[in-house]
């Protein structure tokens, strides 16, 4: 009996092609970016498809092709350590990862002031609400995750589909009858080359441009979790492809419908979505239904976030199963779930929400902090891109079921593209943001300092856990003080 329990637990049921398009379009798509993307009016529409011609369809493509070639778990880690080594495997998927805690906290944030909306906007305001949300919402996912990832995609399904899809098909059709009925449209919607093109000759369309590559990182997250598919080889690129044309007409099409209503200059970056609903609904009587929207937005939300527990962290997974960390660090239960790994997590996120609610300045804490994830996140990017280059060369004879077109010179064109955009959003990541109300020096100074250490780490924690595993081979524990044991936790 015991031997058929163990059987199972290693060879997890697989989960269907939607089940994982519903996963990853947790983990990517969201109407929370609809504001931003609509502020721009019709530009919006040469931005999004810049961004998703210039990154998310290189990332997709790359992702793709490395996750079918190697479709084990552990993503990043599994790809860069085949490149470059162990070590730098690591240090990529600890980018990645470390990027999340960050992030992640950002947007509970915001799933916590749509909740404020709608039972009391004061809420929004009180940091104690504030933290309690982070960490009731934060350790709550991850206790759904701790099920592993058949639970994710049930889960992910509904939030998803609640979330997501229901209110980006409702903030349409209200665009379509608000334009059918003959209201005013408040935002220039002509076709002239002006109204269309940005220039891109001033720093503000570029951080502009900018905004909208972030919008579409993350595509690659899923790979983490692609051997959970059935046929991966086959329907993880379908899957990836599907995702993409969701995400790209949600943009468009969803940013349109709140323009079209609300003058682009008094678009709120944070309420533009309930503003563009309350006008709606008000306008027809139905004012009643922006609340249930609010709490539909926020379970959207909260599906992202749930997306979000095991996507890097399997790569951490990977690198301790691979004994290159210590090995505490590779407990998992009976699910297959990165026991430990997940519970560091969750304490760093708790961490982070305490962090950002102590600060006499959130909102400059908050600018400085996003800033940071995204140049963390570019060197993850750096990293997956110039692998898949190497790999061309260095691991020709590995099949690849999908392959980016075009042969090798397809690859260093689309990986070259990720490259480049990469860079230039790294770049323009030392600049801050027009709403930033601090010192540019202090926030250069805090992106510096903070990108150095957040590269430092990774180094330190291999470092040791090479010590270790070394320890473990001549059949001798290591060395180990309060502060050294301490020191991988942190890390972590």
């Amino acid at each position: 009996m015991e031997m058929k329990m163990t059987t199972i637990d290693k060879t997890p049921p697989k989960i269907s092609v939607f089940a994982f398009v519903m996963i990853t379009a947790a983990v990517v798509v969201s109407v929370r970016t609809l504001p931003m993307t609509a502020q721009p009016g019709m530009m919006t529409i040469f931005l999004t498809l810049a961004a998703a011609l210039l990154f998310l369809v290189p990332t997709a493509l790359v992702s793709a092709e490395l996750a079918t070639a190697w479709p084990q778990d552990g993503g990043l880690f599994i790809w860069v350590r085949e490149a470059f080594g162990e070590r730098m495997g690591f240090v990529a998927v600890w980018m990645q990862w470390i990027q999340m805690v960050f992030g992640m906290t950002s947007i509970i944030m915001i799933i916590a002031a749509t909740f404020a909306y709608v039972f009391d906007p004061a809420l929004a305001s009180n940091k104690f609400y504030m933290l309690a949300m982070i960490v009731g919402i934060w350790w709550a996912c991850t206790l759904v995750n701790m099920r592993g990832v058949k639970t994710l995609g049930w889960v992910s399904t509904i939030c998803v589909s609640l979330g997501v899809f229901m209110p980006g098909v409702v903030l349409i059709g209200c665009g379509i009858a608000y334009l059918a009925g003959g209201h005013p449209i408040m935002t220039d919607v002509s076709w002239s080359w002006n109204n269309l093109v940005p220039s891109f000759s001033d720093s503000g369309t570029l951080g502009l441009f900018i905004g909208f590559i972030f919008v579409v990182m993350g595509m690659e997250v899923s790979a983490s979790n692609v051997s959970a598919i059935k046929d991966a080889r086959r329907n993880y690129p379908i899957a990836i492809i599907l995702v993409s044309v969701i995400m790209v007409l949600l943009s468009v099409i969803g940013s349109a419908a709140i323009f079209i209503a609300i003058p682009k200059e008094k678009i709120s970056m944070t309420a533009g979505l309930m503003q563009a609903f309350e006008l709606y609904f008000n306008q027809w009587g139905m004012g009643w239904l922006a609340p249930v929207m609010g709490l539909c937005i926020g379970l959207g939300l909260v599906g992202q976030v749930n997306s979000w527990v095991l996507g890097p962290v399997r790569g951490l997974q990977a690198t301790a199963d691979s004994g290159a960390l210590p090995k505490f660090l590779q407990t998992t239960n009976r699910h297959g779930v990165p026991v430990t790994l997940v519970l560091i997590q969750a304490a760093a996120i708790t961490v982070v929400g305490v962090l950002i609610t102590v600060m006499p300045n959130v909102d400059n804490f908050y600018f400085m902090l996003m800033g940071l994830t995204g140049l963390v996140y570019l060197v993850a990017y750096l990293f997956m891109f110039s692998a898949a280059i190497y790999l061309r060369y260095k691991r020709p004879d590995v099949e690849r079921s999908f392959r980016v077109p075009g042969g090798n010179a397809g690859m260093w064109v689309c990986s070259g593209l990720g490259i480049v955009i990469s860079l230039l959003a790294g770049y323009l990541g030392f600049i801050p943001p027009g709403s930033f109300h601090g010192s540019s020096h202090e926030y250069l100074q805090f992106q510096l300092i903070g990108l150095a250490i957040m590269l430092v780490i990774p180094f330190l924690v291999y470092a040791y856990g090479q010590k270790a595993r070394h320890a473990r081979s001549a059949g001798v524990a290591p060395r180990t003080s309060p502060a050294s044991k301490a020191r991988p936790a942190e890390g972590k």
